[in-house]
């Protein structure tokens, strides 16, 4: 089969247009930003969280924070395994649950 110079012409223009397409798509998608969340100065710090957690007689494993929350891993009064949520903004307990598996094995 042979290509004459428009059809070889035709063909390079849509390899260039191709591959200039998959190129910028590529660029986009690395430099789209994520969502910008606005952490208040006053928003409690992980050894804020850690001490008002403490006078509620929990024992504090471990803090993971993202934006304006902070997910706490740790043990209650009675021991009790328990993982909570916190709002960084005012303290407020948003949800917790207790992991009771570890209880039943012992």
């Amino acid at each position: 089969m042979t290509i004459g110079t428009n059809g070889a012409r035709a063909v390079l223009l849509a390899t260039v247009v191709t591959l200039a397409g998959a190129v910028g798509a590529s660029a986009w998608a690395q430099n789209a930003a994520a969502p910008v969340v606005n952490v208040p100065a006053n928003a409690l710090s992980i050894g804020e969280i850690e001490n008002r957690l403490s006078a509620q007689g929990i024992k504090v494993k471990e803090i993971k924070v993202r934006d304006l929350l902070a997910k706490v891993e740790g043990y209650d009064a009675q021991g009790r395994e328990i993982e909570m949520v916190i709002d960084r903004r005012n303290g407020e307990t948003l949800s917790h649950k207790y992991d009771d598996d570890d209880h039943k094995r012992k």
